[in-house]
């Protein structure tokens, strides 16, 4: 069974008139019995108190409210002023900014918490990832890192899910025979989020286009609003999107489900505990394939890491919590070097908890690679009073994920001309020693 998850990217702050998209489209699933998740842009949830819009305030209290961001395409956006060396700093204003966002949004719809941030356009920052974890947001909707199979997976301690399948172009065309056909191809995954956004439903262009395009073009409340769609391509719109809906429904390929389900589901996944007893079994995979762990266990290679750090100082077994990448592109040795057991559990000081892995390690005289240091500490732990280290990449492969392998946000979406993504796309993957899949999820092969 293929779970679906329709979310909607609520984000056009700067028109009252879009917001009767958010109304129409909010209604019509509530007509349809169905709960949609509305990610909203902080700002829009101050702009429709100051606009008086209470029938959309009451309309989306149907529904579940997550966050879209504090200022979607507001610049600086936020993969331009987290693309800074200091992490700690870049995630303190990100922590600023989005519970900021998140107050207008829980004062706004009298909420407690939200479950998903979905970020806009393509503001993949691996910064704004580990910082909604800190503030307790379980799942990073509209990825990069998730696999084409649609199963889900985790990346800098989010659990992110990809965005599969935007409506609101599709509807304006498509028949009950491609509506159909689109469900076939929906039922192949494990889940698919079927996505929207309620001001194309009335606008013909987006409201960033004209007002926020590399720069705020405007002066902040003096907006241009793009024209109004003809109403008949309006309704056309919405009564695909009821068919889409009743077609689901009827379907017992599909559950409809939200944001605030999934997370439930995954903190009944429960404690994930690596034994001692396990580190062959973690060994043999690595030597297999340099790879997170999907089962028995699931496991990243920082968990497989910090596991072997407390196996070395006499722990029995370690309880996998937060994890973290690197900061900096992990060294490779270019020579075999041979390592003593006491050299190798020395080091175990260098690998902390709740900070990011060294992208180096001193061991004896020399320095290794995190991945050299794993397999050699496996060893150690398996009775090995030596090890030979071969030159390797330190880095898994991303093949899964093309994405995150490929990802290059200079010059891209709405970023101003001079944002440089010094750090961004490079840390991003740095990160993927943080990956892993569930073990209830079909299999992920690397």
């Amino acid at each position: 069974m293929t779970d679906i998850i329709f979310s909607f990217d609520t984000e056009d702050f700067t028109s009252s008139r879009a917001a009767d998209g958010i109304l129409y489209e909010a209604n019509l699933f509530r007509e349809e019995g169905v709960r949609g998740c509305f990610q909203v842009v902080g700002l829009l949830a101050k702009q429709l108190k100051a606009w008086g819009r209470d029938d959309v305030i009451e309309a989306l209290s149907h529904h579940e409210i997550d966050t879209h961001t504090y200022g979607h395409t507001l610049h600086p956006l936020i993969n331009e002023y987290t693309d800074i060396e200091d992490f700690y700093k870049a995630k303190a204003e990100l922590i600023r900014q989005e519970s900021l966002g998140i107050d207008y949004i829980k004062d706004t719809f009298g909420i407690d918490k939200v479950y998903s941030a979905c970020p806009p356009g393509n503001q993949k920052s691996y910064v704004a990832m580990y910082g909604y974890h800190d503030m307790g947001i379980p799942i990073y909707a509209d990825t990069f890192c998730d696999v084409k199979e649609g199963t889900g997976a985790y990346y800098c301690n989010m659990f992110h899910v990809y965005y599969y399948f935007g409506i609101e172009w599709f509807l304006r065309e498509a028949t009950d025979e491609d509506i159909k056909a689109k469900l076939d191809d929906l039922a192949t995954r494990e889940r698919a989020v079927i996505y929207t956004h309620p001001n194309m439903a009335i606008k013909s262009d987006f409201w960033d286009a004209v007002n926020y395009h590399k720069e705020n073009l405007v002066p902040f409340g003096e907006w241009i609003e793009p024209k109004d769609l003809p109403d008949e391509v309006t309704e056309k719109i919405l009564n695909g999107m009821r068919k889409l809906i009743r077609f689901i429904k009827a379907d017992p390929r599909f559950r409809i489900t939200t944001y605030k389900e999934l997370s439930e589901e995954l903190l009944a996944d429960g404690e994930r505990v690596v034994s001692k007893n396990d580190a062959q079994m973690i060994l043999n995979h690595l030597n297999e394939d340099f790879f997170p762990m999907q089962a028995p266990i699931s496991l990243s290679l920082s968990d497989m890491m910090l596991s072997a750090r407390d196996f070395l100082l006499g722990k029995d077994k370690h309880v996998c919590s937060d994890v973290y990448g690197f900061l900096d592109k992990p060294y490779e040795i270019e020579k075999t070097i041979t390592a003593s057991r006491d050299d190798i559990i020395s080091a175990c000081d260098q690998i902390k908890d709740g900070e990011f892995l060294p992208a180096k390690i001193k061991v004896g005289n020399e320095f290794i690679g995190p991945r050299d240091w794993l397999i050699a500490a496996l060893q150690v732990v398996l009775g090995a009073p030596c090890v030979k280290i071969e030159p390797k990449k330190q880095l898994p492969s991303l093949d899964c994920m093309p994405e995150v392998r490929d990802s290059s946000f200079k010059g891209t979406w709405q970023h101003s001309d001079s944002f440089e993504d010094k750090y961004l796309s490079d840390r991003l993957r740095y990160q993927s020693w943080t990956m892993r899949f569930r073990t209830k999820s079909r299999a992920v092969k690397s």
